[in-house]
């Protein structure tokens, strides 16, 4: 079975030439071992919730999906299409989905206005976190 052919740069290509068999089979066994030694799905997020900022930008994916769900289950709650919805908010059928998605944060205004068009209250609460000092 063929694979196909790779068109290489000249410089990488020339770099390649000039490795010897032994410093080839070194760098292929090496590349073979780290890929056989991946982290686990747990240990990659683990890791990357431990960059900076990356707890932040999870929050505010959860509180995304979480308002978008919530419009949703009072959307279909109407027996309204998303359709329905954006132009009773003024907004895109598209917009509708893509929050509904979790795939945007919206603004006040905005939730204002999707509240207004569900005919539902709106509620913005800044409290003390529970143990904090």
């Amino acid at each position: 079975m063929t694979w196909g052919t790779v068109e290489l740069e000249p410089e990488v290509r020339v770099w390649l030439e000039r490795l010897t068999t032994e410093q080839f089979a070194t760098a292929a066994w090496r590349r073979a071992t780290a890929m056989a030694e991946r982290e686990s799905w747990d240990g990659m997020r683990e890791r990357r919730l431990a960059e900076p900022g990356a707890a932040e930008a999870y929050e505010s994916a959860r509180l995304a999906f979480e308002l978008g769900a919530a419009v949703r289950e009072l959307r279909v709650a109407r027996k309204w299409s998303q359709v329905e919805l954006a132009a009773a908010a003024g907004m895109t059928q598209s917009a509708v989905a893509r929050f509904e998605a979790g795939g945007t944060t919206p603004t006040l205004p905005v939730l204002s206005r999707i509240a207004r068009a569900l005919d539902a209250n709106l509620t913005v609460r800044v409290s003390r976190r529970t143990g904090a000092a």
